[in-house]
């Protein structure tokens, strides 16, 4: 293991919620409606313009450009008054996994956020410095599961995409890491075990993990 690259919602901050909120109100504000049932199975990973799309089709409508622009602006909005009224947070044990692996190998983010998002709640935890690169959706084309954004930060660090090992909490971040040839560990904070399967190793939490267990799954075939 050469690299340590972190999801970020649902990985580190516990922002899924408020994500979940920001979508929502977002999406009233057109006229439509999002469950959480369909937030958990066809949102969760997604990038913001994905999401929309996705929202649009399950009401029975279509966007347009300017209708969607509008909509992913709207929700990052919304989605900050929440950051900066605190109802974001670090899963337990995420800042110090970050610490800990930061000493040992570099480490870099891989999200489908928007940089602002990500960029102001790693500031709020004081880690922001700690990270070698940060790919966020301003940087790709297509979200996960396209393993576009974890080849491009293996590229970012130096590293062959065969030595990083990803840290991921959805279905679709598991798919991108593999299709990148990456090792996965994922976390239960978002989703059962079940829809985690593919994953080289399965935690409930983020505390649960150390770099020695990461580097322990360094080893096998992706």
């Amino acid at each position: 293991m050469k690299a340590i690259i972190f999801d970020f919602d649902g990985v580190i901050a516990d922002s899924e919620p408020a994500h979940e909120r920001a979508i929502r109100a977002a999406a009233e504000s057109k006229a439509m409606t999002v469950t959480h049932d369909l937030y958990l199975t066809q949102i969760i990973g997604l990038d913001d313009r994905d999401t929309f799309r996705v929202i649009a089709e399950a009401n029975g409508r279509s966007l347009d450009d300017v209708e969607l622009n509008e909509l992913t602006g709207k929700k990052q909005r919304l989605f900050v008054d929440l950051v900066q009224a605190g109802e974001v947070y670090a899963f337990p044990g995420s800042v110090e996994l970050v610490l800990s692996a930061a000493d040992r190998v570099p480490i870099a983010v891989c999200s489908g956020a928007v940089r602002l998002e990500v960029e102001l709640i790693l500031d709020r935890l004081k880690i922001r410095d700690r990270f070698r690169c940060i790919v966020t959706a301003d940087d790709v084309l297509s979200a996960k599961p396209d393993p576009t954004g974890y080849l491009m930060t293996a590229e970012r660090l130096g590293c062959p995409a065969r030595e990083c090992v990803v840290i991921e909490d959805t279905a679709r971040g598991i798919q991108a890491g593999k299709a990148a040839g990456m090792r996965v560990a994922a976390v239960g904070h978002s989703l059962p075990a079940g829809q985690l399967s593919q994953a080289d190793l399965f935690v409930p939490r983020i505390g649960d993990l150390s770099v020695d267990r990461l580097a322990a799954i360094a080893s096998k075939t992706p």
